[in-house]
Protein backbone atom coordinates (compact mmCIF):
# COMPACT_ATOMS: atom_id res chain seq x y z
CA UNK A 1 0.00 0.00 0.00
CA UNK A 2 1.70 3.62 -0.90
CA UNK A 3 1.32 6.55 0.29
CA UNK A 4 -2.03 8.26 -1.28
CA UNK A 5 -3.84 4.75 -0.37
CA UNK A 6 -3.17 4.79 3.08
CA UNK A 7 -4.24 8.38 2.99
CA UNK A 8 -7.32 7.25 1.12
CA UNK A 9 -8.48 4.51 4.01
CA UNK A 10 -7.89 7.03 6.90
CA UNK A 11 -9.87 9.39 4.89
CA UNK A 12 -12.71 6.89 3.78
CA UNK A 13 -12.40 5.49 7.76
CA UNK A 14 -13.09 9.61 8.63
CA UNK A 15 -10.03 9.76 10.41
CA UNK A 16 -6.91 12.11 10.53
CA UNK A 17 -3.46 10.98 10.76
CA UNK A 18 -2.52 13.85 12.34
CA UNK A 19 -3.97 12.36 15.37
CA UNK A 20 -7.77 12.20 17.07
CA UNK A 21 -6.32 11.71 20.34
CA UNK A 22 -9.79 10.41 22.41
CA UNK A 23 -9.70 7.71 20.27
CA UNK A 24 -6.52 6.78 21.62
CA UNK A 25 -3.25 5.05 19.77
CA UNK A 26 -0.90 2.72 19.99
CA UNK A 27 2.23 3.91 21.98
CA UNK A 28 5.62 4.28 20.54
CA UNK A 29 6.75 1.14 20.18
CA UNK A 30 3.76 -0.96 20.85
CA UNK A 31 1.57 -2.24 18.66
CA UNK A 32 -2.34 -3.07 19.43
CA UNK A 33 -3.56 -5.49 17.33
CA UNK A 34 -7.09 -7.26 17.64
CA UNK A 35 -6.93 -9.37 15.14
CA UNK A 36 -10.39 -8.11 13.33
CA UNK A 37 -12.66 -5.39 13.31
CA UNK A 38 -15.25 -5.41 15.75
CA UNK A 39 -17.87 -2.87 16.38
CA UNK A 40 -17.95 -1.51 20.11
CA UNK A 41 -21.29 -3.14 21.88
CA UNK A 42 -20.73 -6.11 19.79
CA UNK A 43 -18.67 -7.90 22.49
CA UNK A 44 -20.52 -10.02 25.49
CA UNK A 45 -17.90 -8.34 28.06
CA UNK A 46 -19.74 -8.19 31.52
CA UNK A 47 -16.33 -7.49 33.89
CA UNK A 48 -15.64 -5.01 36.53
CA UNK A 49 -15.37 -1.39 35.65
CA UNK A 50 -11.77 -1.38 36.98
CA UNK A 51 -10.30 2.21 38.06
CA UNK A 52 -6.94 2.91 39.67
CA UNK A 53 -6.42 6.26 41.35
CA UNK A 54 -2.84 7.58 41.98
CA UNK A 55 -1.44 9.41 44.21
CA UNK A 56 1.45 11.27 42.27
CA UNK A 57 4.96 11.97 43.76
CA UNK A 58 4.85 9.48 47.19
CA UNK A 59 1.83 9.70 49.84
CA UNK A 60 2.25 9.32 53.23
CA UNK A 61 0.14 6.37 54.75
CA UNK A 62 0.48 7.27 57.94
CA UNK A 63 -1.88 10.63 57.20
CA UNK A 64 -4.76 8.28 55.80
CA UNK A 65 -4.77 4.21 56.25
CA UNK A 66 -1.66 3.07 58.58
CA UNK A 67 -2.06 5.99 61.50
CA UNK A 68 0.80 6.29 63.89
CA UNK A 69 0.78 9.75 65.90
CA UNK A 70 3.27 10.97 68.40
CA UNK A 71 6.73 10.91 66.92
CA UNK A 72 5.97 10.01 63.14
CA UNK A 73 3.68 12.83 62.89
CA UNK A 74 3.29 16.33 64.35
CA UNK A 75 -0.61 16.88 63.32
CA UNK A 76 -1.82 14.41 65.46
CA UNK A 77 -1.54 11.88 68.76
CA UNK A 78 -2.49 8.36 69.10
CA UNK A 79 -5.29 9.42 70.76
CA UNK A 80 -6.89 10.95 67.78
CA UNK A 81 -6.70 8.14 65.73
CA UNK A 82 -9.88 7.03 64.31
CA UNK A 83 -11.70 3.48 63.45
CA UNK A 84 -14.29 2.12 61.22
CA UNK A 85 -14.94 -1.39 61.79
CA UNK A 86 -11.26 -3.59 61.65
CA UNK A 87 -9.98 -0.35 60.01
CA UNK A 88 -7.78 2.27 61.70
CA UNK A 89 -7.31 5.99 59.91
CA UNK A 90 -5.37 9.17 60.75
CA UNK A 91 -7.65 12.13 61.58
CA UNK A 92 -7.81 14.36 58.64
CA UNK A 93 -11.05 16.44 57.81
CA UNK A 94 -12.59 13.95 55.08
CA UNK A 95 -11.35 10.49 56.75
CA UNK A 96 -14.49 9.84 58.58
CA UNK A 97 -17.05 10.26 56.52
CA UNK A 98 -14.64 8.18 53.83
CA UNK A 99 -13.99 5.06 55.82
CA UNK A 100 -17.22 5.14 57.62
CA UNK A 101 -19.09 5.13 54.07
CA UNK A 102 -16.62 2.66 52.51
CA UNK A 103 -14.85 0.32 55.09
CA UNK A 104 -17.14 -2.45 54.39
CA UNK A 105 -15.79 -2.64 50.85
CA UNK A 106 -12.01 -2.21 51.70
CA UNK A 107 -9.43 -3.71 51.65
CA UNK A 108 -6.11 -2.04 53.50
CA UNK A 109 -2.86 -3.17 52.55
CA UNK A 110 0.06 -2.13 54.83
CA UNK A 111 3.66 -2.22 54.87
CA UNK A 112 4.30 -2.52 51.27
CA UNK A 113 7.91 -2.86 50.14
CA UNK A 114 8.31 -0.98 46.82
CA UNK A 115 11.92 -0.98 46.75
CA UNK A 116 12.50 2.23 45.76
CA UNK A 117 12.63 5.84 46.81
CA UNK A 118 12.40 6.81 43.08
CA UNK A 119 9.25 8.48 41.09
CA UNK A 120 9.64 6.49 38.14
CA UNK A 121 10.32 3.13 39.64
CA UNK A 122 8.37 3.80 42.07
CA UNK A 123 4.94 4.85 39.54
CA UNK A 124 5.50 1.30 37.74
CA UNK A 125 6.18 -0.68 40.28
CA UNK A 126 2.95 -0.15 42.47
CA UNK A 127 0.61 0.70 39.28
CA UNK A 128 2.13 -2.54 37.30
CA UNK A 129 3.32 -5.11 39.94
CA UNK A 130 6.86 -4.25 38.43
CA UNK A 131 9.73 -2.37 39.18
CA UNK A 132 11.20 -2.95 35.75
CA UNK A 133 9.84 -1.25 32.66
CA UNK A 134 7.80 -3.02 30.20
CA UNK A 135 4.79 -4.07 32.43
CA UNK A 136 1.14 -2.46 31.68
CA UNK A 137 -1.34 -0.30 34.49
CA UNK A 138 -3.12 -3.09 35.50
CA UNK A 139 -6.22 -0.89 34.55
CA UNK A 140 -4.58 -1.39 31.15
CA UNK A 141 -4.23 -4.70 31.25
CA UNK A 142 -7.99 -5.48 32.27
CA UNK A 143 -8.78 -3.76 29.39
CA UNK A 144 -6.72 -5.04 26.95
CA UNK A 145 -8.24 -8.69 28.61
CA UNK A 146 -11.45 -7.73 28.86
CA UNK A 147 -12.93 -5.85 25.66
CA UNK A 148 -9.51 -3.92 24.08
CA UNK A 149 -12.00 -3.13 20.81
CA UNK A 150 -13.96 -1.16 22.89
CA UNK A 151 -13.48 2.87 21.78
CA UNK A 152 -12.67 4.21 25.14
CA UNK A 153 -11.54 0.63 26.81
CA UNK A 154 -9.16 2.07 28.34
CA UNK A 155 -9.34 5.82 29.62
CA UNK A 156 -6.28 7.44 31.53
CA UNK A 157 -5.69 10.69 32.98
CA UNK A 158 -1.75 9.59 33.70
CA UNK A 159 0.83 9.30 35.18
CA UNK A 160 2.26 5.64 34.96
CA UNK A 161 -0.15 4.17 32.19
CA UNK A 162 2.01 1.84 29.70
CA UNK A 163 -0.63 -0.31 28.26
CA UNK A 164 1.96 -3.13 26.68
CA UNK A 165 0.47 -3.13 23.61
CA UNK A 166 -2.70 -4.42 24.85
CA UNK A 167 -4.84 -1.96 24.55
CA UNK A 168 -5.13 1.81 23.07
CA UNK A 169 -4.84 4.41 25.57
CA UNK A 170 -7.50 7.46 25.70
CA UNK A 171 -5.80 10.40 27.18
CA UNK A 172 -8.42 13.30 26.10
CA UNK A 173 -12.04 14.18 28.27
CA UNK A 174 -12.44 17.55 27.11
CA UNK A 175 -16.68 17.20 26.39
CA UNK A 176 -16.33 19.48 23.32
CA UNK A 177 -14.03 17.21 21.56
CA UNK A 178 -16.58 14.22 22.56
CA UNK A 179 -19.02 15.97 21.00
CA UNK A 180 -17.24 16.26 17.87
CA UNK A 181 -16.15 12.78 17.51
CA UNK A 182 -19.62 12.13 18.55
CA UNK A 183 -21.41 13.83 15.79
CA UNK A 184 -19.29 14.82 13.57
CA UNK A 185 -22.40 15.36 10.83
CA UNK A 186 -23.81 17.70 12.73
CA UNK A 187 -23.12 21.95 12.31
CA UNK A 188 -23.30 22.39 15.60
CA UNK A 189 -21.75 19.54 17.07
CA UNK A 190 -23.09 20.18 20.79
CA UNK A 191 -26.50 21.42 19.68
CA UNK A 192 -28.76 17.90 19.13
CA UNK A 193 -31.49 20.38 17.47
CA UNK A 194 -28.28 21.25 14.84
CA UNK A 195 -28.92 20.33 11.37
CA UNK A 196 -26.52 17.88 9.67
CA UNK A 197 -24.48 18.26 6.24
CA UNK A 198 -26.31 14.68 4.80
CA UNK A 199 -29.45 13.19 4.83
CA UNK A 200 -29.69 9.98 5.99
CA UNK A 201 -29.93 8.76 2.21
CA UNK A 202 -26.64 10.18 1.84
CA UNK A 203 -24.87 8.68 4.56
CA UNK A 204 -26.61 4.83 3.69
CA UNK A 205 -24.90 5.33 0.64
CA UNK A 206 -21.73 6.94 2.07
CA UNK A 207 -21.40 3.99 4.26
CA UNK A 208 -22.19 1.42 1.53
CA UNK A 209 -19.43 3.34 0.08
CA UNK A 210 -17.05 3.23 2.82
CA UNK A 211 -17.78 -0.80 3.18
CA UNK A 212 -17.00 -1.37 -0.41
CA UNK A 213 -13.73 0.02 -0.96
CA UNK A 214 -12.54 -0.64 2.57
CA UNK A 215 -13.07 -4.67 2.02
CA UNK A 216 -11.50 -4.33 -1.87
CA UNK A 217 -8.71 -2.73 0.02
CA UNK A 218 -8.50 -5.32 3.19
CA UNK A 219 -8.79 -8.00 -0.05
CA UNK A 220 -5.82 -6.22 -2.41
CA UNK A 221 -3.23 -6.18 1.25
CA UNK A 222 -2.07 -9.42 2.41
CA UNK A 223 0.88 -7.98 4.82
CA UNK A 224 -0.43 -8.38 8.69
CA UNK A 225 0.67 -4.67 9.01
CA UNK A 226 -1.31 -3.27 6.54
CA UNK A 227 -4.28 -5.18 7.66
CA UNK A 228 -3.98 -3.96 11.17
CA UNK A 229 -3.71 -0.21 10.31
CA UNK A 230 -6.90 -1.03 8.37
CA UNK A 231 -8.72 -2.66 11.34
CA UNK A 232 -7.74 -0.17 13.20
CA UNK A 233 -8.93 2.35 10.83
CA UNK A 234 -12.63 1.06 10.86
CA UNK A 235 -12.38 0.70 14.70
CA UNK A 236 -12.00 4.22 15.15
CA UNK A 237 -14.64 4.76 12.42
CA UNK A 238 -17.22 2.83 14.09
CA UNK A 239 -15.96 4.53 17.04
CA UNK A 240 -17.83 7.46 16.87
CA UNK A 241 -21.24 5.73 16.69
CA UNK A 242 -20.52 4.67 19.53
CA UNK A 243 -19.30 7.65 21.18
CA UNK A 244 -22.62 9.01 20.71
CA UNK A 245 -24.36 6.85 23.62
CA UNK A 246 -21.66 8.16 25.78
CA UNK A 247 -22.90 11.79 25.14
CA UNK A 248 -26.68 10.04 26.32
CA UNK A 249 -25.14 9.32 29.76
CA UNK A 250 -22.42 11.73 30.39
CA UNK A 251 -24.12 14.58 32.69
CA UNK A 252 -22.55 18.36 32.78
CA UNK A 253 -19.00 18.49 33.55
CA UNK A 254 -18.46 19.23 36.98
CA UNK A 255 -16.48 21.90 38.24
CA UNK A 256 -14.08 19.90 39.72
CA UNK A 257 -11.62 19.17 37.20
CA UNK A 258 -10.67 15.77 39.29
CA UNK A 259 -14.14 14.99 39.84
CA UNK A 260 -14.97 15.23 35.64
CA UNK A 261 -12.10 12.23 35.45
CA UNK A 262 -14.03 10.10 37.77
CA UNK A 263 -17.46 11.19 35.51
CA UNK A 264 -16.07 9.84 32.15
CA UNK A 265 -14.65 6.44 33.02
CA UNK A 266 -18.18 5.32 34.48
CA UNK A 267 -19.82 6.91 32.06
CA UNK A 268 -18.11 5.41 29.17
CA UNK A 269 -18.91 2.10 31.25
CA UNK A 270 -22.40 2.74 31.62
CA UNK A 271 -22.32 3.21 27.77
CA UNK A 272 -20.68 0.15 26.80
CA UNK A 273 -17.45 1.95 25.13
CA UNK A 274 -15.58 1.73 28.15
CA UNK A 275 -13.81 -1.00 30.56
CA UNK A 276 -11.44 0.83 33.39
CA UNK A 277 -10.13 3.94 33.66
CA UNK A 278 -6.72 5.36 35.24
CA UNK A 279 -7.24 8.56 37.58
CA UNK A 280 -4.73 10.50 39.65
CA UNK A 281 -3.70 13.49 41.97
CA UNK A 282 -0.23 15.14 42.09
CA UNK A 283 1.84 17.08 44.39
CA UNK A 284 1.85 14.36 46.75
CA UNK A 285 6.06 14.63 46.87
CA UNK A 286 5.78 16.86 50.15
CA UNK A 287 9.58 17.89 50.80
CA UNK A 288 8.27 20.84 52.68
CA UNK A 289 5.56 21.98 54.43
CA UNK A 290 4.19 18.47 55.26
CA UNK A 291 1.60 17.80 57.37
CA UNK A 292 -0.02 20.85 55.78
CA UNK A 293 0.54 20.35 52.28
CA UNK A 294 -0.29 16.39 52.58
CA UNK A 295 -3.24 16.63 54.53
CA UNK A 296 -4.63 19.06 51.61
CA UNK A 297 -3.88 16.08 49.40
CA UNK A 298 -5.30 13.31 50.65
CA UNK A 299 -8.44 15.53 51.42
CA UNK A 300 -9.11 15.93 48.29
CA UNK A 301 -7.89 12.20 46.73
CA UNK A 302 -10.18 10.63 49.14
CA UNK A 303 -13.10 13.30 48.10
CA UNK A 304 -12.08 12.13 44.40
CA UNK A 305 -12.78 8.32 45.26
CA UNK A 306 -15.58 8.85 47.54
CA UNK A 307 -17.12 11.09 44.34
CA UNK A 308 -16.21 7.75 41.84
CA UNK A 309 -18.09 5.95 44.44
CA UNK A 310 -21.29 8.54 43.93
CA UNK A 311 -21.32 8.31 40.60
CA UNK A 312 -20.89 4.97 40.10
CA UNK A 313 -24.03 4.54 42.49
CA UNK A 314 -25.87 7.30 40.34
CA UNK A 315 -25.08 5.18 36.68
CA UNK A 316 -26.32 2.34 38.19
CA UNK A 317 -22.41 0.46 37.83
CA UNK A 318 -21.24 0.18 41.50
CA UNK A 319 -21.62 -3.35 42.07
CA UNK A 320 -19.00 -3.73 38.68
CA UNK A 321 -16.74 -1.39 40.24
CA UNK A 322 -13.14 -1.72 41.69
CA UNK A 323 -10.70 0.19 42.54
CA UNK A 324 -6.90 0.63 43.14
CA UNK A 325 -5.83 3.57 45.70
CA UNK A 326 -1.65 3.59 45.46
CA UNK A 327 1.06 6.12 45.23
CA UNK A 328 4.83 6.25 44.14
CA UNK A 329 5.89 5.40 47.95
CA UNK A 330 5.71 6.94 50.98
CA UNK A 331 7.49 9.41 53.59
CA UNK A 332 9.76 9.18 55.69
CA UNK A 333 9.15 8.13 59.35
CA UNK A 334 10.87 11.73 60.23
CA UNK A 335 10.68 15.12 59.53
CA UNK A 336 13.11 16.98 57.44
CA UNK A 337 15.10 20.57 58.00
CA UNK A 338 12.36 22.27 56.26
CA UNK A 339 9.63 20.57 58.06
CA UNK A 340 9.11 18.24 54.89
CA UNK A 341 8.90 14.30 54.59
CA UNK A 342 11.42 13.04 52.20
CA UNK A 343 10.83 9.80 50.16
CA UNK A 344 10.14 6.07 52.22
CA UNK A 345 10.13 2.91 49.85
CA UNK A 346 7.65 1.73 52.18
CA UNK A 347 3.96 2.80 51.60
CA UNK A 348 0.31 0.87 51.99
CA UNK A 349 -2.57 0.42 49.17
CA UNK A 350 -6.04 0.73 49.51
CA UNK A 351 -8.42 -1.88 47.42
CA UNK A 352 -12.00 -1.42 47.17
CA UNK A 353 -15.37 -2.89 45.95
CA UNK A 354 -16.45 -5.94 43.68
CA UNK A 355 -14.29 -8.94 44.72
CA UNK A 356 -12.17 -7.39 47.54
CA UNK A 357 -12.85 -8.66 50.85
CA UNK A 358 -14.02 -5.58 52.94
CA UNK A 359 -13.41 -4.38 56.28
CA UNK A 360 -10.04 -6.19 56.27
CA UNK A 361 -6.32 -5.02 56.76
CA UNK A 362 -3.43 -6.85 55.62
CA UNK A 363 0.44 -6.26 56.57
CA UNK A 364 1.57 -3.43 59.39
CA UNK A 365 4.47 -1.48 59.91
CA UNK A 366 6.37 -0.69 63.44
CA UNK A 367 6.71 2.53 65.03
CA UNK A 368 9.37 3.49 62.89
CA UNK A 369 7.29 2.76 59.51
CA UNK A 370 9.17 -0.23 58.59
CA UNK A 371 7.58 -3.19 57.20
CA UNK A 372 7.14 -6.13 59.43
CA UNK A 373 7.62 -9.21 57.81
CA UNK A 374 4.88 -11.64 57.35
CA UNK A 375 4.37 -16.07 57.48
CA UNK A 376 2.84 -16.20 54.38
CA UNK A 377 0.01 -18.69 55.02
CA UNK A 378 -1.32 -16.78 58.32
CA UNK A 379 -0.28 -13.31 57.14
CA UNK A 380 0.50 -12.60 60.55
CA UNK A 381 4.12 -11.39 62.10
CA UNK A 382 6.75 -14.29 61.27
CA UNK A 383 8.20 -15.71 64.31
CA UNK A 384 11.32 -15.27 62.13
CA UNK A 385 11.35 -12.42 60.93
CA UNK A 386 14.41 -13.10 58.51
CA UNK A 387 11.94 -16.24 57.35
CA UNK A 388 9.41 -13.76 56.84
CA UNK A 389 7.85 -11.95 53.81
CA UNK A 390 7.54 -8.47 53.10
CA UNK A 391 4.38 -7.96 51.10
CA UNK A 392 5.00 -5.99 47.94
CA UNK A 393 3.11 -4.65 44.96
CA UNK A 394 3.67 -7.85 42.42
CA UNK A 395 1.92 -9.77 45.66
CA UNK A 396 -0.74 -6.96 45.50
CA UNK A 397 -0.94 -7.24 41.63
CA UNK A 398 -0.74 -11.33 41.60
CA UNK A 399 -3.68 -11.42 43.79
CA UNK A 400 -5.70 -8.98 42.32
CA UNK A 401 -5.28 -10.42 39.08
CA UNK A 402 -6.94 -14.01 40.68
CA UNK A 403 -9.58 -11.30 42.21
CA UNK A 404 -10.34 -10.35 38.83
CA UNK A 405 -10.68 -13.15 36.99
CA UNK A 406 -7.21 -12.73 35.01
CA UNK A 407 -5.19 -15.35 36.34
CA UNK A 408 -4.35 -18.11 33.40
CA UNK A 409 -5.58 -14.99 30.60
CA UNK A 410 -3.63 -14.37 27.84
CA UNK A 411 -2.78 -10.93 29.44
CA UNK A 412 -1.43 -12.79 32.48
CA UNK A 413 1.12 -14.87 30.85
CA UNK A 414 2.29 -12.36 28.87
CA UNK A 415 2.75 -10.44 31.67
CA UNK A 416 3.43 -12.95 34.43
CA UNK A 417 4.45 -11.99 38.11
CA UNK A 418 6.42 -14.65 39.14
CA UNK A 419 7.31 -14.62 43.14
CA UNK A 420 9.01 -17.27 45.53
CA UNK A 421 6.24 -17.24 48.17
CA UNK A 422 2.32 -17.66 48.12
CA UNK A 423 1.52 -14.98 49.76
CA UNK A 424 -1.53 -13.62 48.82
CA UNK A 425 -2.78 -10.62 50.81
CA UNK A 426 -6.59 -11.16 48.99
CA UNK A 427 -7.08 -14.70 50.36
CA UNK A 428 -8.56 -14.45 53.41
Amino acid sequence: MDRRDFMKLASLAGMSIAGAPLLGRAEHGELVDHGRHQAAGDDDYTGPLFVTVQAHGGWDPTLLCDPKGNDLNRSYNVGDIGTAGNIRYAPIASAAAFFGAHYTRMMVINGVDTATNAHDAGQRNCASGRLGEGYPNIAALVAGAGAPQRPMSFISFGPYDRTGGLVAPVRNGNNARLADLSFPDRRNAEDPAAGTYHTETAHAMIRLAREKRAQAMLESNRLPRFRHAISSMLTARSGSKELQRLQDVLPEPHTNALFRQAQLVVAAYKAGIGVSGNLFHSNFDTHGDHDNQQSARMNEIVGLVSFLWEEAERQGVADKLTVLMCSDFGRTPQYNGNAGKDHWSITSMIAMGAGIPGNTVVGMTNDGHDAIPLDPATKQPAADPAQGVRITPAHVHRGLRRVLGLEGSDADRLFPIVLDDELDPFAV
